[in-house]
């Protein structure tokens, strides 16, 4: 493998001068000034709004004996706003890291509020960046495995969260129709449904 997945030599030297909180709820949102080295040497000054909510996780839950993978569907603001026709969007579960957790507690923990199984033989996919521009979150990208024994409960989410979610076991060739021809729009599900389809192919046949 060459180096160029390893961290560049020429670093920009950016840094943020000055940071101005200008909205703190579920998600802060900050108007900061940053400088950074140009390509070309010279020193540069933007303005950039950053969005920071913390760190996520995701999982595709696969049960590899029926070849079928588990999936959510739940209305999404973002969509409302873009005014999609169908809000109720098709995603792997997935949920914001807490304070003194790792992303593999969360992503247990979230698995089983919104699916209602308990999962296992965690694997890791990726951290990813989903629009660093200006999203600072980093998503922590599992795959993982369950069986109908692994059911605890109906899942749906919390309530006390406003969560409304429905649970969907799909067949894995569908999903892997579904990608090729773009009919699913959430990126992280597109994301972990192609590695698996790159890592175990005769799921899909």
């Amino acid at each position: 493998m060459t180096d160029r997945f390893l961290p560049r030599q020429d670093a920009p030297n950016a840094k943020f001068t000055r940071c101005d909180l200008k909205y703190d709820g579920f998600i802060k949102l900050s108007s900061c000034e940053m400088t950074y080295r140009r390509l070309d040497g010279e020193q540069d000054t933007v303005i950039r709004e950053i969005h920071d909510h913390g760190e996520a996780v995701c999982v595709l839950p696969v049960d590899r004996e029926r070849h079928v993978a588990m999936l959510v569907r739940q209305l999404r603001a973002g969509l409302v706003y873009n005014r999609e026709q169908d809000p109720m969007i098709l995603e792997v579960a997935a949920g914001l890291i807490d304070p003194g957790e790792t992303p593999e507690q969360t992503v247990l923990r979230e698995a089983e509020e919104e699916l209602g199984f308990r999962i296992n033989d965690l694997q890791p996919v990726a951290a990813f960046y989903a629009s660093p521009g200006t999203l600072t979150e980093k998503i922590y990208g599992f795959i993982a495995s369950y069986s109908p024994a692994d059911r605890t409960h109906a899942g749906g989410g919390l309530a006390h969260e406003g969560e409304d979610i429905i649970v969907e076991e799909i067949a894995l060739d569908e999903l892997g129709e579904a990608v090729l021809q773009g009919r699913l729009r959430d990126a992280k599900t597109i994301l972990l449904i192609q590695h698996l389809m790159l890592s175990e192919p005769e799921l899909f046949f």
